[in-house]
């Protein structure tokens, strides 16, 4: 058996990490690190932004498929900005998640994999939007730069992940709320 290495290996593998970790860590530490990520994204872009507009200029990131070195830089920033952002929140917030455990020990393994494919789906699209130059939080068209273009167009994963941001961006809280209706309340 030949094995080639691909960007769409490189999404299967990050995703199985991910989720491995999920189960590692319980379904309420994933659900930690899911929201970390949406206060991530929240603070990448708005630094991000903050850079570009003060410091590169209003329209260095949306020059055609060739990047300003600043752009280059602050796609790094931002990424940074990002897995530096969930570490902190899902290792030092002051919060804690106590989803009551469904009746169904098979029920809980379900859900723990629901939460940890959403997380791995959530960080990814997240990484490759940002890489393309784009981001999550302000509407742009899509802008791929020269990196993310050749992985693009030779692979299905990730055009599915960059295509689909929108939905790997918001099925995570639904997701969220609608497994709130399951289980017992429990006591804070």
């Amino acid at each position: 058996m030949e094995i080639n290495l691909s960007w769409d290996l490189f999404v299967i593998v990050f995703f199985a990490v991910i989720i491995a970790y999920s189960f590692i860590i319980g379904r309420n530490q994933t659900l930690k690190i899911i929201i970390a990520s949406y206060i991530a994204i929240l603070t990448a872009d708005g630094i991000g932004n903050l850079i570009r507009y003060y410091f590169i200029g209003e329209n260095a990131a949306t020059t055609a498929v060739n990047l300003t070195n600043e752009a280059n830089e602050l796609i790094v920033i931002k990424i940074f900005i990002f897995v530096l952002t969930i570490v902190l929140v899902s290792t030092r917030g002051r919060f804690t998640m106590n989803m009551s455990r469904p009746n169904s020990s098979l029920m809980n393994v379900i859900l723990t994999l629901t939460y940890g494919v959403l997380s791995a789906g959530l960080i990814t699209s997240t990484i490759l939007i940002y890489t393309s130059g784009s981001s999550l939080v302000q509407e742009t068209n899509m802008i791929l730069n020269e990196a993310i273009l050749a992985m693009y167009r030779n692979s299905v994963m990730v055009q599915t992940m960059i295509n689909n941001y929108n939905i790997w961006f918001s099925l995570p809280a639904i997701t969220f709320v609608i497994s709130s209706f399951l289980g017992e309340e429990v006591d804070a």
